[in-house]
């Protein structure tokens, strides 16, 4: 089907009904139920798609209605969004026409397009549309499955709890032994029901996947760490929450801060401080702090230090 027709009819579908179901998609398209799941969970990933967990709908998020003639610029910034989604999948053949198009809307809206969204590249939702499908009713079914994991060519039999999106590459985050273990998706071979049932998903950890910055949480474990982290960059700890469970414990005269968070294990900490090099330096715990040196030492060496 024109990847067009697709992106334009999701966008009136969601903008006339507010809640849209697969089914719904499936029928007024003419498409399969798995390819109208497919086709929303593309769409999901853009702001204001929201899907409903409970109702097993999507729907656009209020403040993001396109319903009024003249366009807000929250509704610009959406809409925006969502022709960049549609151009990203166009045929060049398409491309440009649609470009004209998002220009004229915009013109016609008397506002300056002055939003962009920072895109990250993910792996061919296609090389994994049919686990992603597959898992999807394994998981609302609550059925544990079994698996040969090409990573490291071995099988596994799982309890599968969430599907998850992070770092361009979707993850099955299920229970194996007791313990939370997270798998690429595009590497998972051979899935099938073991015909057995479990009890469902642990409680908090929704809330754990949501409080995560990185796939390497551990629901069960928690590292306590403390850093400091010097100015300017500790004004963007005051704004805005980058590491799981942070707390500004202490703020210094010289505009530094003296931090916590907790993470899961010391190879999550230590990623998760990288990205503030050279600017933190982690206090405590020795684990933690003695682990970063070594990568920093590695890596000097490695480069030639």
């Amino acid at each position: 089907m024109n990847k067009l027709y697709v992106a334009l009819n999701l966008i009136r579908l969601l903008n006339e009904n507010r809640t849209v179901t697969s089914a719904l998609v499936a029928e007024d398209m003419g498409i399969s139920l798995r390819t109208a799941q497919r086709y929303l969970l593309e769409m999901s990933s853009l702001p204001g798609v929201c899907y409903d967990d409970s109702r097993h709908c999507w729907y656009m998020a209020e403040k993001y209605g396109l319903s009024e003639s003249y366009l807000k610029q929250d509704e610009l910034a959406v809409l925006s969004g969502l022709f960049d989604y549609a151009e990203n999948i166009l045929n060049n053949e398409f491309s440009g026409t649609l470009r004209r198009i998002k220009k004229k809307v915009i013109s016609a809206s008397n506002r300056e397009r002055v939003v962009r969204f920072l895109k990250q590249d993910s792996i061919e939702f296609e090389r994994i549309a049919d686990i992603f499908a597959e898992l999807e009713t394994f998981i609302m079914n609550r059925q544990e499955i079994s698996f040969l994991y090409s990573k490291n060519g071995k099988n596994y039999i799982i309890k599968p709890y969430r599907i998850i999106y992070g770092d361009g590459f979707w993850y099955l985050a299920g229970d194996k032994d007791g313990e939370i273990r997270k798998f690429s998706l595009d590497l998972i071979e051979n899935l099938k029901a073991t015909g057995r049932i479990f009890d469902g998903v642990p409680e908090g950890l929704d809330a754990e996947i949501d409080e995560a910055k990185s796939m390497f949480f551990d629901a069960g474990k928690k590292i306590k760490v403390e850093c400091i982290l010097a100015h300017p960059m500790a004004d963007y700890l005051r704004r805005k929450r980058f590491f799981p469970h942070q707390q500004i414990l202490e703020e210094y005269e010289n505009l530094s801060v003296r931090f916590s968070f907790q993470a899961g294990s010391p190879l999550e900490c230590v990623k998760l401080c990288l990205e503030w090099l050279p600017h933190i330096r982690i206090l405590s715990p020795h684990i933690v702090r003695d682990y970063f040196a070594d990568i920093l030492r590695e890596s000097l060496e490695a480069n030639g230090g």
